[in-house]
């Protein structure tokens, strides 16, 4: 079948944004593991997930562009397309989303910050009359077990749990 010079050009120019957005998508799956720095397991399942998607894509690129049939010159314009997309923009998109990325971890931060605050500071005023009143409990135990009302292996276990109340508070 005899396809127009007109008809593959714009098969190539499909195949050149195809090869663009796999590697757009390529940038995404970067952007994600220095964000977020998955374990190997989670990194090998990314990869087969991406060229799960990247398969997709070209197979699309292919049936959009030219029902399904397999040229050459797809795949130099798919080779094209990620050259392009990786000299052009990848810098551009990789530094812009990771600063986005970064600002936006800042803000988050600083509002848990400002939202914990008077929790932190009740948890500090109450820390006080706290120790005191577990330092009067575990000089209480140790006055009963001094006299011989309460067991020895109660009162041990009782001023082992009394020093890590005082630890925690």
């Amino acid at each position: 079948m005899m396809v127009s010079v007109n008809n593959q050009v714009h098969v190539f120019l499909y195949s050149i944004a195809g090869g663009m957005a796999i590697a757009f998508l390529y940038d995404i799956f970067r952007i994600f593991r220095k964000a977020v720095r998955p374990g190997r397991v989670a990194i090998y399942f990314h990869d087969f997930l991406y060229w799960l998607i990247a398969a997709g894509v070209m197979l699309l690129t292919v049936y959009r562009s030219n029902d399904g049939e397999l040229r050459g010159f797809l795949f130099i314009g798919a080779f094209l397309g990620i050259v392009l997309y990786l000299l052009l923009l990848s810098k551009i998109v990789m530094s812009s989303v990771l600063f986005i990325i970064k600002i936006v971890v800042r803000v988050i931060k600083t509002v848990i910050f400002v939202i914990s605050y008077p929790i932190r500071l009740t948890v500090r005023v109450l820390a006080v009359p706290g120790r005191k009143l577990a330092g009067a409990a575990s000089r209480t135990i140790r006055k009963a077990g001094a006299r011989g009302k309460v067991r020895l292996t109660k009162l041990k276990f009782l001023r082992k749990g009394l020093k890590n109340i005082r630890k925690k508070i």
